[in-house]
């Protein structure tokens, strides 16, 4: 799913959920949502927004369509994040593909009150891509990047969820993994680094081109340096979040890094239902 505003960070995740789409051989759902506080009176004001934004859904439609991609337009009325949500819990989604506002260099990613109440509470993966990366929006979903996919680990459940999710994504991309981990100091490196070799090894089995890479130090700090000298396309990590009020706490990897990348963020909380209960494929993990 797609959620849309027709902006510029909007386009650009448009472009993104085609290529998945394309590659993994599903349907993109485009959503876009009319803000109103309760159901819409029946005013030329709300018609005339009604008619432009069947207009722009239909146009990404067709966009779509000619990328061999069946498109199912949406239009609904309310909190844009509370529709996107309760459209992603009907089980049908299996990845939301979100545009997010922000800049590379110094400027600090604008996650807004819509972005994050999705990550916190998304039943399914999430793909956040900033509208302000480096180059122009992509023109055709066939220039869009996702062969470089960096998974940051930390060994923990969440960590294997979000490896086995990128597994399965590795194959249709044509995309190659690496696997990272940073320990908490350079005497834990060759422990870590054995256990990561294991689970490259288990992945390779299954034809994924997988490699491993521990290095010491902070983990943000350290995947996104890694990320900045692989080039990356996307970088995967998992959150574990809470049930009820489940929220990305500020200050955590996951939202550091949301803030900071430099490239798309893959954000893994819940898998889809069709890879629950099956999330130790990505790794070895030891109790």
């Amino acid at each position: 799913m797609a959620p849309t505003d027709f902006q510029l960070p909007a386009r650009r995740a448009f472009m993104y959920g085609v290529k998945l789409a394309a590659a993994l051989q599903g349907r993109l759902e485009i959503l876009h949502v009319i803000k109103t506080v309760s159901k819409p009176p029946d005013s030329r004001y709300l018609r005339d927004r009604k008619n432009s934004a069947l207009l722009e859904l239909g146009r990404l439609a067709r966009a779509a369509g000619e990328a061999g991609v069946h498109a199912e337009p949406r239009l609904d009325y309310g909190v844009p994040s509370t529709c996107a949500l309760e459209r992603a819990k009907s089980g049908r989604v299996e990845m939301i593909v979100l545009g997010t506002e922000g800049r590379t260099g110094w400027d600090r990613l604008r996650l807004g009150s819509t972005a994050l109440a999705i990550f916190r509470d998304a039943p399914c993966p999430v793909l956040a891509v900033h509208g302000h990366l480096v180059g122009d929006v992509p023109r055709h979903p066939t220039r869009v990047k996702l062969q470089r996919l960096l998974v940051g680990t930390d060994f923990s459940s969440c960590a294997d969820a979000t490896l086995a999710y990128v597994s399965t994504l590795a194959g249709p991309l044509r995309a190659s993994i690496r696997l990272l981990h940073a320990a908490e100091t350079e005497a834990t490196v060759p422990e870590r680094r054995d256990r990561l070799l294991k689970m490259a090894e288990q992945m390779r089995t299954r034809g994924i081109d997988v490699e491993a890479v521990c290095l010491p130090g902070n983990p943000v700090e350290t995947i996104l340096s890694e990320a900045a000298d692989w080039e990356t396309d996307v970088i995967a990590v998992g959150t574990h979040g809470r049930q009820g009020l489940s929220r990305i706490m500020l200050g955590s990897v996951a939202e550091q890094l949301l803030r900071r990348a430099g490239c798309p963020m893959l954000i893994v909380r819940n898998l889809p239902p069709r890879l629950r209960g099956n999330d130790r494929q990505g790794g070895d993990r030891t109790p």
